[in-house]
């Protein structure tokens, strides 16, 4: 299932570079929320969240990236189920090693 155009809408933020989207539950359920760069207007997060407002799904667009480490754009998915009070972001590597979902856009 695809999350395309969330029904419960897209917020967009615009905050400096280097940070991230700070809400991660007690957002609108089914939404997203695309972050940009206050002084650029580049993208460079979007985050994804589920029918109880809890983050579920990230794709970084850019950020920091000293080691040049990071494919961009990459996706990373919230594991609540490890800790439902700091649960951790986990780099998403999927069945052919892409490290975007294409269900998620």
């Amino acid at each position: 299932m695809g999350m395309c155009k969330p029904s419960g809408g897209v917020n967009k933020v615009y905050g400096p570079f280097g940070k991230n989207i700070k809400d991660i539950e007690g957002c609108a359920p089914n939404s997203r929320t695309d972050y940009y760069d206050e002084v650029t207007g580049e993208l460079l997060q979007q985050r994804w969240y589920d029918a109880e407002g809890k983050a579920i799904w990230d794709r970084d667009w850019k950020h920091n990236d000293s080691n040049n480490t990071h494919t961009f754009p990459h996706d990373h998915y919230w594991d609540w189920e490890k800790n439902s009070e700091h649960p951790p972001r986990l780099e998403y590597v999927g069945p052919n090693g892409e490290k975007i979902n294409m269900n998620y856009c």
